[in-house]
């Protein structure tokens, strides 16, 4: 199964964002009920990679994300740790994972319920499991923060 990306964002300004404009902060609350519900799970890190686009912004502000963490919790999004992360879910509730969804995201942003998925198939432990996860990935570099969350996931299992 592939990772479904909502790709319908409204366009926003952070500068109309912080002067309290009411259509930007509808549409950011539109936003982020819409990428959760076609996404999720997901983590933080991608909900704020999404929300880049809409704003047009290589960053989230830290303003700007107290304002993304009040409509959280506004909207009624469930949230869970994820290691590194947090990981939404709809308002729905958190649901059971039973595939990775291949996609373009960083592995430490693939929520550890996919994670172990993999893991689990892969029948491998310590190095050799982080090797072959690396190479299910394209990857050949194992930085320290995938390491760290690769041992994680490693203890999920």
């Amino acid at each position: 199964m592939s990772y479904k990306r909502f790709n319908n964002l409204v366009k926003m300004t952070l500068d109309d964002l912080y002067l309290g404009n009411p259509k930007t902060l509808s549409d950011l609350k539109e936003n982020i009920y819409n990428i959760v519900e076609m996404e999720a799970p997901l983590t933080l890190n991608t909900l704020k990679a999404r929300l880049r686009e809409a704003f047009g912004v290589a960053k989230i502000s830290q303003k700007a994300l107290d304002i993304i963490m009040e409509d959280i919790k506004e909207l009624g999004l469930k949230t869970t740790d994820n290691f590194y992360d947090i990981v939404l879910w709809p308002k729905s509730g958190v649901f059971d994972i039973d595939e990775l969804r291949e996609g373009d995201r960083l592995i430490y942003d693939i929520p550890y319920q996919e994670m172990v998925i993999l893991a689990s198939s892969l029948s491998l432990s310590g190095e050799k499991l982080y090797r072959a996860i690396l190479a299910h990935f394209g990857l050949q570099v194992l930085t320290q923060k995938a390491l760290d969350y690769l041992r994680f996931i490693e203890t999920k299992l």
